[in-house]
């Protein structure tokens, strides 16, 4: 061998082991700590972000809830005042104060009473069940009295018997126990109390109405605000709360705190055993000098902030761990034209005639116009990959949205948990079997088109499993023809409306509710039904929602009425126009949720593939 060829091979040898161990190395030295820098950045700015996103949606909602109760308690309350003072423009009512009768017009003072009553009643009616009781009385020994459900041992109405000083002008008195109408068994209730002037300017008559203090506290108990917040209706006379609300009760500084001040704000209270900090937010009634309070715990409050922490922490990790890997994988993916060209490097400092893949001059003038080329058409490619990608992950998106919320899954499992430690292990086994069959069913291979008896089975596992949780909270029960069985059905096409049934139906009502599964086919078209004898809905509710579900584009921030918006969506998608759905409800009777597809082709029973068709 020439001294030559042993210079050059101990050259490249050289060169080789440099090589190696300098340019993938001082990438991930240069790339990873930097990422990892911004990644930890990042996440602390989001978690920072996050808490004081969720602590101040967590105030604003409240505040919301808050400012609304006291906008319905001054409807009801402004309305019934309105009407009560319009009672003094009635003809028959002024001959009554004014007592404008002699002995030859008794019939007219009874035809004025009769009136006057008739109109006292319309008062009572038109209250939606608030108003306990109505009473009349004038300083002509009139005596007007509206009142149902009730047997009083005695009535009287006087100032001294409401404990009141004379008033020239409307007077409100918080919760207290009626005197007006005494009973055997007292009745807690809120009172309005109206004088009336005759025409000389003296006080002529009195009228008193007693609204149900159990009506607004079942107002305020429907907005639940938090595990142990409550709304209360407070008053310089006392306060109306509902009976769940116990445990933070405000002291009687704190009440008359509140009471000075105006219109919408926030305080801060210690708790009685200052063991804990209380978030007050007050909102004045416009009808009066009355406060709607809601009193939260600050516990309660930021609740969910340990989830989110959690949350963050391990999207930061997760992050750091790509970025080491994308580093290593990057750097080696980076080095390898490097190498190859510094290998052809070495190889022409031993050998002339080694050719290049990479040329200077003209070549690679040649080789930026081919890569801009390139660059022009695959970024033309890529635009039209991302805009089929952005049709395919709507719908997607939607599919996967009308999936099982996360935390239905932690509150399974956290149901099995507790049947495991009360040694319930065969409820605690039949819940899994439930939940597996359930995910089985739902997750489905992936197949977004399955048979309508696949659905049921999926339904009918998502309610064992909700049973098991709340008991007997309701019962249900399935009626579905088995000739339609094998009908082809997009995946969670009845989940979401059961369990639209199940949250908003069902358990707010008081006592044992019922669902109810259908399906017939008749005339080629075959109809799916939901019924819940649930809450139910109002005639304003119901046509908003009807409204909601036709919407084609979802407003960003808009996830009202979702669900079904994306069964009818999905429905339309795949059956087209000749499919329906309709919603119909009656408040506190049912809801009920149809569902008509035709019957007129093979497709819709062929669940042999999931073809786009």
């Amino acid at each position: 061998m020439s001294l030559f060829s042993v210079k050059r091979a101990v050259k490249i040898e050289i060169m080789k082991g440099k090589k190696r161990n300098t340019f993938q190395s001082q990438v991930i030295k240069a790339f990873l700590p930097a990422t990892i820098c911004i990644v930890l950045l990042s996440g602390i700015m989001m978690l920072l972000q996050g808490t004081r996103q969720v602590k101040k949606n967590a105030r604003t909602l409240i505040a919301g809830t808050t400012r609304q109760t006291a906008d319905i308690v001054d409807d009801k309350l402004g309305s019934i005042l309105g009407k009560s003072s319009e009672l003094k423009n009635s003809l028959a009512f002024w001959r009554i104060v004014n007592h404008s009768y002699n002995v030859n017009s008794s019939h007219s003072e009874y035809h004025d009473v009769v009136e006057v009553h008739k109109k006292m009643q319309d008062i009572y009616n038109d209250s939606d069940g608030a108003i306990d009781s109505i009473a009349l009385q004038t300083i002509y020994q009139n005596r007007i009295n509206v009142y149902y459900d009730m047997v009083y041992d005695y009535s009287e109405l006087e100032y001294n018997n409401l404990n009141i000083e004379k008033h020239d002008r409307p007077h409100w008195i918080n919760m207290h126990k009626d005197k007006v109408f005494s009973t055997k068994i007292p009745r807690e209730v809120l009172s309005l109390v109206i004088p009336y002037q005759n025409s000389k300017n003296e006080q002529a008559a009195l009228m008193v109405i007693n609204f149900k203090a159990d009506y607004f506290k079942n107002l305020m108990g429907k907005n639940k605000i938090s595990d142990n917040g409550y709304i209360l209706l407070l008053s310089s006379d006392g306060y109306l709360m509902p009976d769940s609300g116990k445990e933070y009760l405000l002291r009687k500084e704190q009440m008359e705190k509140i009471l000075k001040r105006k219109g919408d704000g926030d305080l801060s209270f210690l708790a009685k055993d200052k063991a804990e900090t209380l978030y007050v937010h007050y909102s004045s009634l416009k009808i009066n000098e009355w406060s709607v309070v809601s009193v939260t715990p600050r516990s309660d409050l930021y609740s969910t902030l340990k989830n989110v922490r959690i949350f963050f922490i391990i999207i930061v990790f997760a992050a750091a761990l790509l970025s080491f890997l994308v580093s290593v994988i990057s750097s080696r993916y980076i080095s390898q034209p490097v190498k190859k060209l510094s290998d052809q490097v070495l190889e022409f400092e031993c050998d002339q005639n080694v050719v290049f893949d990479v040329k200077a001059g003209a070549e690679l003038t040649t080789l930026a116009g081919g890569l801009n080329h390139l660059k022009e058409t695959i970024d033309g490619l890529l635009c039209q990959v991302k805009e089929e990608q952005e049709q395919k992950s709507n719908l997607e998106l939607m599919i996967m949205q009308s999936q099982i919320k996360p935390h239905f899954l932690y509150n399974t499992l956290g149901s099995i948990r507790a049947l495991i430690e009360l040694n319930q292990t065969e409820e605690a086994s039949a819940m899994c079997e439930a939940l597996i069959q359930f995910y089985r069913y739902s997750l489905g291979n992936g197949n977004t088109i399955i048979s309508l008896n696949e659905e049921i089975e999926l339904v009918k596992n998502y309610l064992k499993i909700l049973r098991f949780r709340y008991g007997d909270k309701f019962d249900y029960s399935f009626e579905v023809e088995d000739d339609i069985e094998q009908l082809r059905v997009p995946r969670m096409l009845l989940q979401p409306l059961v369990e639209n049934a199940i949250y908003h139906g069902i358990k707010p009502k008081n006592g044992k509710g019922m669902i109810l599964v259908s399906g017939v086919l008749k005339d080629q078209v075959v109809t799916l039904t939901v019924f819940d004898d649930g809450v139910g809905m109002d005639e304003n509710t119901l046509s908003c929602l009807r409204k909601d579900i036709m919407k084609e584009e979802i407003a960003p921030g808009d996830q009202g009425s979702f669900a079904l918006r994306n069964v009818y969506m999905r429905l339309k998608g795949f059956y087209g126009e000749l499919s329906k759905m309709t919603v119909d409800s009656i408040r506190n009777v049912y809801t009920q949720i149809q569902i008509e597809v035709p019957v007129d082709s093979r497709r819709f029973y062929d669940v042999s593939d999931n073809d786009c068709r």
